[in-house]
């Protein structure tokens, strides 16, 4: 891994995500991340990409909504959709808002950027790095549909934070072993650092 072909995409790391909006969808760590991904954002990747869950107040998945699978969060203008605390979001080259569609669920920024991993290639990026919330639903799908596009992924589990939603059926041993199943890598922030150089 080479830090000359390999962008940083940091999913959903946002206030609604943690204990600083406990009404939303706190998920347990989730602002234990942020010194390991400012990390992260200190290397110099050819780009850093974040994607932002951007909901409007009656979001298909929002309990009473048609999927009914999670309370409120991340509703755009409030504190539940700004990023965490202490974030280095200056880093940020681009924010790729997600979830802004009443009717339209979109785990990976793929769904409604689809041209997203187009890009990437046009800047000579063949591998990419991700970190945020939750570590088995957002970043899992981004990392799927960029293995998909025939990308080299790696998944920094310790610069993200993961919950069970058993009413979605997504829980964390579940797909990460299908996450490993099509070869996303899933690495800690020390182990990342012996395998990417210059």
């Amino acid at each position: 891994m080479r830090f000359s072909s390999t962008s940083l995409l940091v999913v959903d790391a946002q206030q609604g995500f943690t204990e600083l909006c406990p009404d939303e969808l706190p998920v347990p760590g989730g602002l234990d991340i942020v010194p390991a991904v400012n990390q992260l954002l200190e290397l110099p990747w050819v780009r850093i990409d974040a994607s932002q869950d951007w909901h409007p107040p009656d979001h298909r998945s929002f309990l009473g909504q048609r999927d009914n699978l999670y309370p409120p969060h991340c509703v755009i203008g409030t504190p539940g959709a700004d990023f965490l605390p202490g974030l280095r979001t200056e880093r940020f080259q681009a924010i790729w808002r997600k979830g802004y569609q009443r009717d339209f669920e979109a785990y990976a920024l793929t769904a409604q950027h689809p041209a997203f991993p187009s890009m990437l290639r046009t800047q000579g990026i063949d591998t990419v790095v991700i970190c945020g919330i939750a570590t088995n639903i957002c970043c899992f799908f981004a990392a799927r549909d960029l293995r998909h596009a025939g990308f080299d992924v790696a998944l920094v589990e310790d610069a993200s934070a993961g919950i069970d939603v058993p009413a979605a059926g997504l829980f964390q041993e579940t797909t990460k072993r299908e996450g490993q199943r099509l070869g996303i890598r899933y690495l800690t922030l020390a182990q990342l650092l012996t395998q990417v150089n210059s």
